[in-house]
């Protein structure tokens, strides 16, 4: 009898032992197995759901990835040129306008040469308004000799359009710089100021707050220059400068 419930106890340790060994067997195959598919479970959930729209995805200050415009492909640099019109183009066919904001390095050919010496030779002289159309930069310089005690340059955009009969020049205001204070001052937020007048003698002249002449138009170096002079108002002497390259 005792030899027969201890054969009963060595074949109970031995199907205990191989039950042990199954179960080990079965959690290194879940071990093996399990990850990959639950990868493929989530991958599978996270394809079925929507993805952000453009504006949410913005809203989070991220670019949004389906939005073609923020593509490396399709997203351009910006440049200084704007669009070019049909009327901003040289009498040579080449298209010249410029909207960016000026600064004095803009203008040292004027202030440091032309302002004294007169307008270069080699220049080609510009006798078409068709050649005049659209945007540059402008500089007014106020009283240079300082005989009013006005002295300044001011800063400004112009754009110019209408007809030989009707011209109209459009200054943009941006920045003054008064030589007596040795300070410059913002003038971005003024209204756009609309002076009208008429292409006469390969010039022009347009009045509003005063007039403007421009009296030698020309081209030089593939850019083309304006230069004259402007009766303000309260009778201070002023000159005018343009530019665009």
């Amino acid at each position: 009898m005792k030899d027969k419930a201890d054969r009963l106890s060595g074949w109970k340790k031995i199907l205990i032992a191989a039950l042990i060994v199954v179960d080990i067997v079965l959690l290194v195959i879940a071990v093996i197995t399990i990850p990959p598919n639950l990868m493929r479970m989530t991958a599978s959930v996270f394809q079925q759901e929507t993805p952000l729209s453009t504006k949410d995805s913005t809203d989070l200050g991220v670019p949004a990835q389906d939005d073609p415009s923020n593509s490396a492909t399709d997203t351009q640099a910006p440049t200084s040129e704007p669009e070019q019109r049909a009327d901003d183009r040289v009498g040579n066919g080449t298209a010249l306008s410029t909207t960016e904001r000026p600064d004095l390095g803009d203008f040292l050919w004027y202030s440091e040469d032309v302002f004294y010496s007169g307008v270069p030779e080699g220049t080609s002289r510009i006798t078409e308004l068709d050649s005049v159309y659209g945007d540059w930069k402008a500089f007014i310089y106020y009283d240079p000799d300082n005989s009013h005690g006005f002295s300044a340059m001011e800063f400004l955009n112009m754009n110019i359009s209408g007809s030989a009969d009707t011209l109209n020049v459009t200054l943009d205001w941006y920045q003054i710089y008064w030589a007596n204070e040795g300070e410059s001052y913002d003038e971005s937020s003024f209204e756009d100021t609309l002076f009208t007048g008429q292409w006469e003698n390969d010039g022009l002249w347009a009045s509003g707050a005063g007039t403007i002449r421009l009296t030698e138009l020309y081209e030089l170096n593939n850019a083309q220059y304006a230069v004259g002079t402007m009766d303000t108002p309260d009778g201070i002497p002023a000159f005018v400068a343009l530019v665009r390259p």
